[in-house]
């Protein structure tokens, strides 16, 4: 399969952002995992939610820069969270985020389509440096029939 023609979107950075995790919200998702609210500890599912705030840009903004719409029938593929810490309802994170892959590929099925995986670093205002959790999502943008 030839090389991607986003190939040269590696590396590129999203402008990152700044995020509260609302309290009310931790709770809600809690409540909506049948776990008992946590005060002190956010359920570490919410690091999906943190990540994506933080990458300060929209998911059509997103897709735009593989020329793609929502209507392109961009498909979720992996999603993987490496934690080093917990994240705090009430608390504030800064992230940043870039593109560290795109590939091409073609399926029996699928066709042609590219992958993109973008990584989110998330850290707590006022805490370590390190991140508290990096957010890896990749995406699928299906091609069609393009060579």
């Amino acid at each position: 399969m030839s090389e991607s023609p986003y190939a040269h979107l590696v590396g590129h950075k999203f402008p990152g952002a700044s995020y509260t995790l609302p309290e009310y919200v931790a709770w809600l998702w809690h409540d909506a995992c049948l776990v008992e609210p946590d005060a002190a500890v956010a359920h570490p599912s919410l690091a999906h939610l943190v990540g994506m705030q933080g990458v300060g840009m929209s998911i059509a903004e997103m897709f735009g820069l593989m020329d793609a719409t929502a209507d392109s029938g961009v498909m979720y593929g992996q999603a993987d969270y490496e934690f080093a810490g917990t994240l705090h309802p009430g608390a504030t994170y800064d992230s940043d985020a870039e593109i560290v892959g795109v590939e091409r590929k073609e399926g029996r099925r699928a066709g042609v389509f590219d992958t993109m995986t973008f990584q989110v670093r998330v850290r707590e205002r006022g805490g370590s440096p390190d991140p508290v959790v990096t957010c890896t999502h990749t995406w699928v943008f299906p091609r069609g029939s393009e060579a």
